[in-house]
């Protein structure tokens, strides 16, 4: 017998048996327990069992290598993907040409270039009609950016325009600003913030970035503001051409074009604007052309013309401030004068309110100073009132008090009466007091009262005529501010109507039939906007009225409606003017016509706490002001 040298290898079996004896045979039986079969089909003893494991790596090294740490290969795989995401970001930022990302939808920037030699720059004659800053860049890729003004949109734009400029701006800087790792430093400088990567429009032609079509855009050549009046101006400016021969180095631009029937809102900020020319070595002009109220020279001393002239009207910008030629729109306030507190001054204490108020009250009255000089007759009526006003209380040591009171269309900022007005008997009780606390019967001898208190007056002036026969204002030495210009009350007009049954206002051809004749509408209320706009044009007032008026009607203002405009600036100025000669002053400060009385009685007036201050406010407002043409 032949016995194998080979044993063979034992068998490992997968199932544990329920115990090591074997145990017997049985024969099949159906009669099983239910417990007992399910103890045996349990899957116990297939958990319990171990799974065949397959082979282990070996501890050993393949091919001799040796095994690679687990931390460096972890920043290895870290290094690559920084790698790849950081030529993901230089491939987007070469193929934008942006050097920041913003988040959102495109805004309406609009973005143009065109191989010319080595620059490239926004074709305006090809392809760009539209008002809007444009993004230019140079021979070195980097971008800029101006504003493009087609020649043919004339001068003054419409008021939209030049806040919709303003407002594109702000998102061109936005998109344009330096990256957070970028170091900016600001300036201590009184001056606003540089707008980053800004191009002045007349640098921008020298430069190449513009194309520079016709003599017309240098400074060689006269700016012809007939041009521009034929292109649809309803007129032309008698005082913002300059009468110099060369091209100011820096100029600003005030367009008294306003949406805003009132007259105040308007004045403050050329005051202001004029303040802010002087401060910036600026050349100062005023833009009439579009007025509601008619020209300049109507209500005013016209200013003296500065030795040069303006540059063509492609070149003046409302935004940014930094711009040579800035226009500045009672659209643009937001942008000339918000910028104008915001920025860094050497004092510390900049950003208070109190610096913020005196900064703009600073500027304001620079411009009262030099440009409040009523002109005409009103001027001669003006200096003949004052004089009767002043020849008795001066001379026997009376006090004068000016009341403003506002209603119409301006509500208080006092919450309780911010859907009505303020009683009348909150202005005549303060008026007494003053009376009261000046002619103190402590320090004042009988004698010296019933003489100087005779002397003293009370001067009213409102937009509404009934304000004057209310029974607050019934005393003798209560009066009106001016009688040469009255806005008259609809009872006052419909004493001048013809009786219905006259016979002029029957039909001659059918006496039986009565002419229809539309009734009058008098200022009793105060003034509202729709009033004011209707003068002379009631299709026009009712589409105000409705908040359906355009922003520059078509339609050109007849001689009747402008008359009537002038009226009411004329009577709303001098109204101002006496009211702000009293030795006190009390308003509300909602109204325009109250900041404008604050500046005309000094800053000392306004902020001063004592009883003997020059100017009282009766609406619990002054807090929450920031600035003069604020809190519309």
């Amino acid at each position: 017998m032949i016995h194998s040298s080979r044993q063979t290898r034992p068998t490992s079996t997968l199932r544990r048996t329920a115990s090591a004896t074997p145990s017997t045979p049985t024969k099949p039986s159906f009669n099983v327990d239910a417990n007992e079969f399910a103890k045996q089909f349990q899957f116990q003893h297939l958990l319990s069992s171990p799974l065949p494991s397959p082979a282990l790596p070996s501890i050993v090294p393949r091919h001799g290598k040796k095994p690679t740490p687990r931390p460096i290969r972890k920043a290895l795989r870290i290094f690559l993907r920084l790698s790849i995401w950081l030529c993901a970001i230089i491939f987007l930022y070469w193929l934008t040409g942006f050097p920041r990302f913003t988040d959102g939808p495109p805004t309406s920037v609009t973005l143009l270039s065109v191989n010319v030699n080595k620059y490239n720059y926004a074709d305006q004659d090809s392809g760009q009609q539209s008002v809007t800053p444009i993004v230019v860049a140079d021979s070195g890729k980097k971008s800029k950016w101006t504003v493009s003004i087609p020649r043919e949109a004339g001068f003054p734009l419409r008021p939209s325009q030049y806040a919709s400029i303003c407002a594109q701006s702000d998102e061109m800087i936005q998109q344009l600003r330096p990256s957070p790792g970028h170091l900016h430093i600001h300036s201590k400088s009184s001056e606003p913030r540089q707008a980053a990567g800004f191009v002045d429009v007349q640098e921008a032609h020298y430069q190449g970035l513009l194309p520079t079509r016709t003599a017309r855009d240098s400074d060689e050549t006269p700016y012809d503001d007939h041009a521009a009046v034929a292109q649809g101006n309803k007129g032309s400016s008698k005082h913002f051409i300059g009468s110099g021969a060369g091209v100011c180095d820096r100029s600003l631009t005030f367009i008294l074009e306003s949406a805003d029937a009132g007259m105040g809102k308007t004045l403050l900020g050329l005051w202001m604007a004029y303040g802010l020319a002087q401060e910036e070595g600026r050349e100062f002009f005023i833009d009439d052309s579009n007025w509601a109220y008619g020209e300049y020279s109507t209500f005013f001393t016209p200013p003296l013309l500065p030795s040069c002239r303006l540059p063509p009207a492609t070149q003046r910008l409302p935004c940014p401030h930094q711009t040579r030629h800035l226009v500045v729109s009672p659209s643009t306030y937001q942008w000339v004068f918000g910028d104008l507190v915001e920025s860094l001054s050497h004092d510390p204490h900049s950003h208070t309110k109190h610096a913020r108020r005196r900064r703009a009250f600073s500027l304001a009255r620079a411009g009262h100073d030099a440009l409040f000089h009523l002109a005409g007759p009103d001027a001669d009526y003006l200096s003949t009132r004052l004089g009767e006003l002043h020849s008795d209380s001066r001379s026997k040591d009376g006090l004068t008090i000016g009341l403003h009171v506002r209603r119409g269309d301006r509500h208080p900022w006092e919450s309780q009466y911010s859907d009505s007005y303020i009683p009348l008997s909150t202005y005549s009780n303060i008026a007494q007091s003053m009376l009261s606390d000046y002619f103190n019967p402590s320090n004042t001898s009988p004698s010296e009262l019933e003489s100087r208190l005779p002397a003293s007056k009370i001067l009213v002036a409102s937009d509404d005529p009934e304000i004057y026969s209310a029974p607050e204002f019934n005393a003798p030495r209560i009066e009106r501010a001016q009688a040469q210009i009255l806005l008259a009350s609809k009872a006052n007009l419909d004493a001048n109507l013809p009786d219905p049954v006259s016979p002029a206002s029957k039909d001659e051809r059918d006496p039986a039939f009565t002419k229809f004749v539309e009734p009058n509408v008098g200022w009793e209320g105060g003034f509202f906007a729709s009033i004011f706009w209707g003068l002379g044009n009631a299709a026009e007032g009712r589409a105000a009225a409705r908040g359906l008026r355009e922003e520059r009607p078509e339609v050109e203002l007849s001689e009747e409606s402008l008359r009537l405009r002038e009226y009411v600036g004329r009577a709303y100025l001098l109204d101002l003017k006496l009211v702000g000669s009293t030795d006190r002053v009390v308003c509300g400060i909602s109204a325009f016509g109250c900041r404008i009385l604050g500046v005309m009685k000094g800053w000392e007036a306004v902020t001063s706490d004592g009883e003997d201050r020059g100017w009282r406010n009766v609406d619990k407002g002054w807090d929450d002001w920031l600035g003069l043409v604020d809190g519309d």
